[in-house]
């Protein structure tokens, strides 16, 4: 497993810090909420093609050559941003992104069950998010070093040259002899209205959760704490230390057994509701801890989350490809959740996507508790 978790690590430290580095990069060349949220919702939707696409392609060919495309067009979007000078630049370096996000999310599960068999894979997986989260902690607070003493350009740089990093890393993944991709049964193995309907229902609850960390994380959190007048460090600092308890509080919890893992979901959620309720009623450094609050909340969701995702595909054949499926309702959400996100910061403000994203994350625990409970995880 240490070459899917060091191109994990690689991939997560690069892929936080340029959700945070892009809005700050985009308000200072004047954007507003609205622009900057219609340009970062490209990413999700590109995401849902190109990895449902990569994903029914694996299945037939293996998983090593797309975490090579993942390291190529993780290099490919970072040359775009720093070439970029205007919105529709910065939207195709957003393109990009999503094709990178596709590449290793086709197949990285899959990895970790082809590694650890299907009866440990989603254990395998939450350690796997918990590196993922505690490794997008470092890039954010690396972007906020960064920005604090040089400027946007060489903090891109500096990610360009971690890109080729990851790149190398990637080579390392155990390949398959090349088979040639039956184009005719990709298709087939996208088809939503084939799938069950309980991976349906499943897919349709983890839209709540999507969208309820998806916005803040990639949109709100930077601008609101940029608007309150935090400093480039002190804003990689607050949303890094969200990212780092997430992950302590996954990593933990991914030792435990299920109905602990349960209990400790519905505690989340009362704490990411009240974090972001009162987030938005603050100021100065009061904030903080209710973030945090948010971020614990956020990592008891995350084996959940797993389970919901493991339990669905365990006796799928084109494992790859439900996975991908089961993404793609979620991931156009949260495109939607974004675009309108900015709208509503601009029309209403930030106290309005706070409270949202607060409900909906509440609502994931409950549905999420049926649906365990239909599948006889807990009694």
């Amino acid at each position: 497993m240490d070459e899917l978790r060091i191109i994990n690590f690689l991939d997560a430290f690069i892929t936080n810090a340029l959700s945070v580095l892009i809005p700050l990069l985009l308000v200072s060349r004047g954007a507003d909420v609205v622009e900057i949220g219609f340009i970062v919702s490209m990413s999700p939707v590109i995401f849902v093609v190109s990895r449902s696409i990569f994903a029914a392609m694996s299945d037939q060919v293996g998983v090593r050559r797309f975490f090579i495309l993942n390291g190529v067009m993780n290099v490919v979007s970072i040359a775009i941003y720093m070439a970029a000078s205007s919105p529709l630049a910065f939207s195709v370096g957003k393109m990009f992104e999503g094709v990178r996000n596709g590449t290793i999310w086709a197949v990285n599960r899959t990895a970790v069950m082809i590694k650890r068999g299907k009866g440990s894979a989603a254990e395998e997986m939450s350690k796997v998010q918990a590196i993922r989260t505690a490794s997008a902690a470092m890039g954010i607070v690396a972007v906020g070093v960064l920005l604090q003493g040089h400027s946007f350009e060489v903090t891109l740089l500096f990610f360009m040259l971690l890109g080729f990093v990851l790149l190398g890393a990637s080579f390392l993944v155990e390949g398959r002899r090349r088979v040639k991709v039956k184009f005719g049964k990709i298709f087939g193995q996208l088809d939503f209205r084939s799938k069950s309907d309980f991976l349906k229902r499943t897919s349709l609850v983890l839209i709540l959760q999507s969208v309820a960390t998806t916005v803040p994380l990639t949109l709100i959190f930077p601008l609101f704490l940029n608007e309150m007048g935090y400093d480039y460090w002190l804003i990689g600092l607050v949303v890094a230390a969200y990212y780092l308890v997430s992950a302590v509080v996954a990593f933990f919890l991914s030792k435990k057994g299920e109905v602990y893992v349960f209990v400790c979901m519905w505690v989340g959620a009362f704490l990411f509701l009240f974090g972001a309720a009162a987030v938005p009623l603050l100021h100065g450094v009061w904030v903080i801890p209710f973030i945090l609050l948010m971020g614990i909340g956020d990592g008891t969701s995350m084996p959940i989350w797993e389970i919901l995702i493991f339990n669905s595909v365990r006796s799928k054949k084109d494992v790859s490809s439900d996975i991908a499926l089961l993404h793609t309702p979620p991931n156009l959400c949260s495109a939607v959740g974004l675009i309108l996100g900015g709208v509503l910061v601009k029309s209403v403000g930030y106290w309005s996507v706070f409270l949202l994203c607060g409900v909906l994350f509440a609502l994931f625990s409950y549905f999420s508790t049926k649906l365990l409970r239909e599948a006889m995880y807990f009694e």
